[in-house]
């Protein structure tokens, strides 16, 4: 059962996009924003601890390598201190293993950084859309 169309789940969802690239970074933003969504940056793993410290943010997109506190390092500290966002990682360095350990430490999806930007968006959706869900109950 889905709770609203495409375009409202998108008005509601905070996302937070974590890149060292000013322009890359820039670029998700608007290409965000101009979709309906809440978008803010960060340029390191250490200000996007900050921003989620301090802010409410249903999706984190990443970058990996970045100064002071990389990707990975940021997946894994938000796992310490116990942050539910769903997470969309991209990468140029995208290979099995990698993926593999991301997977592990709590991201949704893995991207190739570059990609149709179309990728991003529904990886995105479908991170927002599986964060609002109900946790499933096993017998």
């Amino acid at each position: 059962m889905t709770t609203g169309t495409n375009q409202e789940n998108r008005a509601r969802a905070r996302v937070l996009v974590v890149d060292d690239d000013p322009q890359v970074r820039g670029t998700v933003l608007l290409g965000l924003r101009s979709r309906g969504y809440l978008a803010e940056g960060a340029e390191d793993g250490l200000q996007a601890l900050h921003h989620l410290q301090h802010g409410q943010f249903d999706v984190v997109v990443t970058d990996i390598q970045m100064p002071r506190l990389d990707g990975l390092a940021l997946l894994r500290e938000m796992h310490r201190r116990g942050y539910a966002q769903a997470v969309v990682v991209q990468t140029t360095l995208l290979d099995p293993s990698l993926e593999v350990v991301l997977r592990r430490v709590g991201a949704s999806s893995v991207l190739m950084k570059g990609g149709p930007f179309a990728d991003l968006v529904r990886s995105v959706e479908e991170a927002y859309r599986a964060s609002r869900q109900p946790p499933v109950q096993c017998a």
